[in-house]
Order: C-alpha cells, then sequence, then structure tokens
C-alpha cells in the first residue's frame, strides 16, 4: 500500500473487518483496494463491486475533520448526519424515508431522511468493529441475511433507490438497517442538534409518530449482548422451573421492550420499588426485637424504654415524610437481601467488560450520583454507595422541575443513561428470581 493508504490504515483495517463480518467469504485485497462478493443481482449490470482505497482514504479525510454529535451522529461545518431511531411498534422505513424538503428564505435549511451516507455508513462500520460484538453478532448476521435476499427471490423496487451502476458503498448503504437525518445548511452553523429536534417535533406534531435522534450504536448490539450472554440458540432454550410474581414481570417487560433509556430504567427500578415497605418494617420490627431482647436493656427502666420509643417514632416520622419509609434505606435493604453481588458483577462483565471499571471511576454527571466500586470487600459500603447511586439517578429521572435534585434531560444525557441501565435490569433479574417459587 502506498504512503497516502497507510496515513488510514487502522481506520481501514477496521472498515474490511466489518467487511469480512458481513461477507466472509470472497472478499479480495489488493494494492489498489478491495473487491467484495456482489453480484450484478446486487450491483446492476454496470455496478462495481471494488472499492478503491483512495476513496475510503478520501472519506475517512473528510470524517477526520467531523465532530461527534452526543449519541449517533456526526457535523461538520455546514452539514450534519444523525441516525434516527423509532419510539413505537411501526419500524421507522414504514413511514419515515426517502424524504427531503427545504426550508425558505436566504439561509434555507435542507432536511433529507433516508439511506446513511458512504461517510457515516464506513464510519459506523469501522467503529462497531472496533467496539462491539464481532464475530457472530446478530446484527452482522442481519446484514448478510439482507444481501442474501437481494440475490434471491426478492426484487430490487424503485424505492430501493438503486440505479444500474451503483458501487459496492452505494449498495451497502442500502440494505444497511439504519435511517439517518442529513441536515444541510448554505453557511456554517453550529447547531445541528437543536435543527435536528425542530424537525423530529415537526414531524411528530403533524403526524403523530415518535422519531428521535438515536442514543448510540449501542442499538444495534444490545439485544445480541444479551443473547450471548444468556442463549444464543432456542435449541438450548428449557422450560421454566419456577414461577414469578406477575407485577415484577410485567415491569421487566416494560423494561426489555422500552426503547427509552428513561423508561428501561425507571421499569427496572419499580421492581426493587415493590419491595421497599415489606424490607423497611421488618427493618423496623428487626430493630425493636434487637433492642428488647438485649441483655441491657430492661422494661423497669425509664430511659430504655425511651429509647425504644425514638426508634419507632423516628420511623413513624420518616413514614410521613417520604410516604411510607425512608426510600433510600429501603433500597440499601432491598440490595442487601436480595442480591449477590458477584453474580451481578460476573453478569456485568459478560454484558460489557467495562462497565464494572466505569461504575468505579464515574460518577453520572446529570444525577450528582456516587462512585460506586463493586468490587470492594466491604459488602456494607458496596450496597451503600450503590443504592446512593441508583437513588440519586431515579431522583434526576421523576424530578423535572428546578429545585434540590439534579435534572435529567430526555434524550441529551441517554448515552450516560444507557450505561447505568444494565446495573438497574441485573439487579432486577435477581429480585425476580429470588422471589421466584419452584413449579
Amino acid at each position: 500500500m502506498t504512503n497516502e493508504v497507510n496515513e488510514h490504515s487502522e481506520d481501514i483495517g477496521a472498515f474490511i473487518f466489518a467487511l469480512t463480518a458481513i461477507l466472509p467469504h470472497g472478499i479480495k485485497s489488493t494494492k489498489e483496494g478491495v473487491s467484495l462478493p456482489l453480484s450484478e443481482g446486487h450491483l446492476g449490470a454496470e455496478g462495481s463491486n471494488f472499492i478503491p482505497y483512495a476513496e475510503l482514504n478520501g472519506i475517512f479525510d473528510k470524517l477526520k475533520l467531523a465532530k461527534r454529535i452526543d449519541g449517533s451522529g456526526l457535523m461538520w461545518l455546514r452539514r450534519a448526519e444523525i441516525l434516527l431511531t423509532s419510539l413505537d411498534d411501526r419500524s421507522i422505513t414504514a413511514f419515515l424515508r426517502d424524504i427531503k424538503i427545504s426550508g425558505y428564505g436566504e439561509n434555507s435549511i435542507q432536511y433529507e431522511v433516508g439511506r446513511p451516507s458512504k461517510e457515516f455508513l464506513v464510519f459506523t462500520l469501522a467503529h462497531l468493529s472496533r467496539n462491539s460484538e464481532k464475530e457472530g453478532a446478530g446484527w452482522w448476521s442481519q446484514i448478510r441475511m439482507r444481501i442474501y435476499k437481494r440475490s434471491y427471490g426478492t426484487r430490487r423496487t424503485s424505492s430501493d433507490n438503486i440505479d444500474d451502476s451503483v458501487d459496492a458503498l452505494d449498495f451497502l448503504a442500502s440494505i444497511f438497517p439504519a435511517i439517518t437525518l442529513k441536515i444541510t445548511a448554505p453557511a456554517e452553523r453550529s447547531d445541528f442538534e437543536a435543527l435536528a429536534n425542530s424537525f423530529l417535533f415537526h414531524w411528530a406534531y403533524n403526524f403523530d409518530a415518535a422519531v428521535r435522534s438515536s442514543n448510540g450504536f449501542d442499538q444495534f448490539t444490545r439485544s445480541t449482548r444479551i443473547r450471548r450472554t444468556r442463549r444464543s440458540k432456542s435449541q438450548t432454550f428449557d422450560a421454566p422451573m419456577r414461577v414469578y410474581h406477575p407485577d415484577l414481570t410485567q415491569h421487566y417487560l416494560m423494561g426489555v421492550a422500552a426503547r427509552v433509556p428513561l423508561l428501561e430504567y425507571l421499569s427496572y427500578y419499580h421492581i426493587a420499588e415493590h419491595f421497599f415497605e415489606k424490607v423497611f418494617q421488618d427493618d423496623l420490627v428487626e430493630r425493636v426485637r434487637l433492642t428488647i431482647t438485649d441483655p441491657s436493656f430492661s422494661v423497669r427502666r425509664s430511659k430504655d424504654i425511651q429509647d425504644l420509643i425514638k426508634i419507632v417514632t423516628k420511623s413513624q416520622r420518616q413514614v410521613r415524610e417520604e410516604g411510607g419509609r425512608n426510600e433510600l434505606r429501603s433500597l440499601q435493604l432491598t440490595l442487601e437481601r436480595f442480591v449477590d453481588r458477584d453474580r451481578l458483577v460476573n453478569d456485568l462483565n459478560a454484558y460489557d467488560s467495562s462497565l464494572v471499571a466505569h461504575y468505579g471511576s464515574n460518577a453520572v454527571a446529570f444525577a450528582d450520583a456516587d462512585k460506586v466500586d463493586l468490587q470492594e470487600s466491604d459488602l456494607g459500603r458496596v450496597f451503600g454507595a450503590l443504592s446512593r447511586r441508583i437513588y440519586k439517578v431515579r431522583n434526576s429521572l421523576v424530578h423535572a422541575k428546578d429545585g434540590a435534585y439534579p435534572r435529567y434531560a430526555p434524550f441529551m444525557h441517554d448515552v450516560d443513561l444507557s450505561q447505568e441501565v444494565p446495573l438497574m435490569r441485573f439487579i432486577s433479574e435477581q429480585i425476580i428470581i429470588a422471589h421466584g417459587k419452584v413449579i
């Protein structure tokens, strides 16, 4: 390869790795570029299956000039491209694709929704091959299936937006399972996120269809990660041996089905919250029992009776002020009673090996939530810090007004919140399982 190719050799290598995951057989590399095993059925009679390194270098030169938008977006001086995801049960491609509109006046903005650009496609494939599950990932298989359908029995239509002379990158963009919003301005701007939000609100207002900018590339790999850590094939799926509390499982199913991190997190939190009243009252009963059975306690001594009354009245004050219990204390008691720390760490590591270190090194900025070292030897300190982190995140989600609580901004903080969701999900799973009864 020339020095020009070597300038982006790491990026090009990541991109080619993605190509080998999508098309595991028949890729050929030369000094000039790489050819893909794509036929006339994919590309048309005059299409090209060859991707020159010169073209890839030009794409990565453009990407070097782009800034990352929070979540999954790229921004240049006069244009931006943002990955979209649907918030309802309809496929996003069913009602929002191949749209191109422009504003009015001298400073008109152009909006286009459709398949990703070559730059966005190459960036996404390279990014995911470096940062996500690679061989065997479900979404790689999804793209392979789309290519297979194009080859056998599925005719191209005008909606595919492919002519008879497309190249390999055009073809991959057309079958890639993603829709992007492209915004182009006649002059330099820095407010492309605001423009995207405006467009998506305008769309929802007029068509009653909720689409949002994606909260990250995790949307491609999250379900694959879970399946990889649990079951990859239906043949290994066993019949259940326990029955579970229906209220808990309904909250859990809502969390699994949710496409918004806020709803995911709160759905899983409600599972822990279900037991707050019980664990709080059990804790009060146990403290009273320990007090009156302590050999130093005497029913004949007024001070001992007064100390016992203080325990109960303090609890009653918490009931009045907090609706039935000290919620933070109840959360910690719930975690201590139903969650196995080692299993939680193992689940997190199997899902994403970076998360345990992330929780130990990073607070949750939008919630001012505590760091938590899940591998600390003192379990009391672990569950204390863990309950504070979870409780502060929860408060920031449910308290939207100005005041004492830090606030969560929908969509703006979704990347940070998404990293908290696996923690809450695996905790909720342990709580559900702990209350299962053998069939």
